[in-house]
């Protein structure tokens, strides 16, 4: 796991490093400041990382609301009891939008914190979060939990994580002046 964090950040900081000195060159018109003193890019932020993730938990939880009804589990019972073939399937359909809960207020704060300085990389971030996301759920509602990494896709969930969490240091440490 620290070898992941540790290569996710680090491919993290070269994204944000090449966003800084790369496009803010070339596409200068991104970074102008735009209403309340955000960079215009930052609308893409609010676009792909916090309404399309709404759209995405959205979709997931009314997965898990048709499971409910094809495989009989009332509210207010978040998981079905028992280990046969359809309450393992809808405990995998479950566990899918649970796990993706989970982790949104950290992705949506560091989005929105890594925007600020990075919005290009966030914006990037936030569509492969939004497809991996996607896949994984899809893989774990197999029925079969192994399957939520059937897809390579799927690790982007955590790659994208990290390069958010990394874009939202980069924001601290230029709020600071050091860089």
């Amino acid at each position: 796991m620290a070898a992941i964090m540790l290569k996710g950040l680090g491919g993290a900081g070269l994204l944000v490093a090449l966003e800084q000195s790369v496009l803010r060159e070339q596409v200068p018109c991104l970074y102008e400041v735009a209403q309340f003193g955000l960079p215009k890019a930052f609308a893409a932020v609010i676009l792909v990382n916090v309404i399309g993730s709404v759209f995405l938990l959205l979709s997931l939880g009314m997965k898990v609301g048709a499971a409910r009804t094809k495989y009989g589990v009332k509210l207010p019972k978040m998981y079905a009891e028992g280990t046969d073939e359809n309450a393992t399937k809808f405990n995998c359909i479950q566990r899918g939008h649970q796990q993706a809960l989970e982790t949104y207020p950290q992705f949506l704060m560091m989005s929105v914190i890594g925007g600020l300085f990075s919005p290009v990389v966030v914006t990037f971030c936030g569509v492969i979060y939004n497809i991996s996301r996607r896949v994984w759920a899809e893989g774990y509602a197999t029925g079969n939990p192994d399957s939520r990494y059937s897809s390579f896709v799927a690790v982007g969930i955590w790659y994208s994580l990290l390069a958010v969490m990394g874009a939202s240091v980069a924001t601290a440490v230029h709020i600071t002046g050091c860089i």
